[in-house]
C-alpha cells in the first residue's frame, strides 16, 4: 500500500509540475529547460543523499542501466514530449505520449514476467480512455509533433523496465542522484554557451520536486509494486494537472469530469 501510495504521489507531482518548466521551455527550448531542471533536483538531491548514506558509486552494471534508463526518460523522453508539446500543445501531445502506460504493461509482463490479468489490462485502456477524454481537443494533427510524441512514448515505455533492472543493484534514491547527474552533464553540454532562461528559477522549484521527490517515490514504487501497477498509478497525473487548472479559475468541462473519472477507476481496478 506504501509503494502504491508513493507512485500515486508522484503522478499527483508529474501532474502539477509542467506549468513550473513552460516559461524556460518557451525561452530557452527544451534542453535548457532541462538543465534547469536537473539543476534544481541535484540541488536537493545532494544533501539527501549524503544524510541518508546513499551517496555511492553503483556497480558497473548498476551504471549501465541507470545510463539506459536516464536516456530514455529524463533524456530523450523528456526532450521528445516538450519538444511535441511545442509543435502541436499539450492537448495533442498528451494522449499520444501517455500510451506508453500500455506498451509498459505489455513488455513488463514479456520482459520481466510480471503478471498481466485481464483486469489490470482493463485497468490500463480505462486510464488511456480517461487521458485521451481530459486532454485531447480536436483539430488538426501535426505529423512532426505525432512524431515526437510517439518517441516519447516509446522512451517512457522502455525507460522503466532499465529502472528495475538497475534496482537490483542500487536503491531508488542512489539511482536517482546518478540518473540526475548524468543528465545534467548532457544538458550542459549541449547548452553551451548560453545557459540563463527566463523562468530558471521557477523550473529549478519544478525539478525539485518532479524529479527529486518524484522520481525516487516512482522508483521506490516500481521496486516493491512492479512496473505495470507503478506506472499505471502515474496516470492520475493528467487528471491532477487538470484538476489545478480548475483552481486557477478554469471552467469544468463533462470531458473533465469523465475522463478523471476513468483514469480512477482504471487505477482503482487494477489494484484491487
Amino acid at each position: 500500500m506504501i509503494a502504491l501510495l508513493a507512485a500515486i504521489m508522484s503522478g499527483i507531482i508529474w501532474g502539477t509540475v509542467p506549468a513550473l518548466y513552460s516559461e524556460a521551455t518557451r525561452s530557452g527550448g527544451s534542453v535548457r529547460a532541462n538543465l534547469w531542471k536537473s539543476l534544481g533536483a541535484i540541488i536537493f538531491l545532494i544533501p539527501l543523499t549524503a544524510l541518508t548514506g546513499d551517496m555511492e558509486v553503483p556497480p558497473l552494471m548498476g551504471l549501465l542501466y541507470i545510463m539506459a534508463n536516464m536516456s530514455l526518460g529524463t533524456g530523450l523522453g523528456d526532450y521528445s514530449f516538450l519538444k511535441s508539446i511545442r509543435l502541436m500543445g499539450p492537448g495533442r501531445a498528451t494522449p499520444v505520449a501517455f500510451t506508453y502506460v500500455v506498451w509498459t504493461a505489455l513488455l513488463s509482463h514479456t520482459l520481466l514476467g510480471e503478471p498481466l490479468t485481464p483486469q489490470i489490462m482493463i485497468g490500463v485502456l480505462l486510464a488511456i480512455a480517461g487521458i485521451w477524454a481530459l486532454t485531447y481537443r480536436g483539430g488538426k494533427w501535426d505529423l512532426v509533433g505525432t512524431f515526437w510524441a510517439l518517441l516519447s512514448s516509446l522512451c517512457y515505455t522502455l525507460g522503466p523496465i532499465a529502472a528495475k533492472l538497475a534496482l537490483e543493484y542500487v536503491t531508488p534514491l542512489n539511482m536517482t542522484l546518478w540518473n540526475t547527474m548524468l543528465i545534467t552533464l548532457v544538458y550542459g553540454v549541449l547548452s553551451y554557451p548560453r545557459y540563463r532562461v527566463r523562468g530558471m528559477g521557477r523550473a529549478l522549484v519544478g525539478g525539485l520536486l518532479g524529479v527529486g521527490v518524484a522520481l525516487p517515490l516512482y522508483f521506490y514504487a516500481l521496486d516493491e509494486v512492479g512496473v505495470t501497477i507503478a506506472t499505471l498509478a502515474t496516470a492520475i497525473g493528467p487528471p491532477t494537472s487538470q484538476l489545478a487548472s480548475h483552481l486557477s479559475g478554469d471552467r469544468v468541462t463533462s470531458r473533465d469530469v469523465l475522463g478523471s473519472a476513468l483514469v480512477v477507476t482504471g487505477l482503482v481496478l487494477s489494484v484491487i
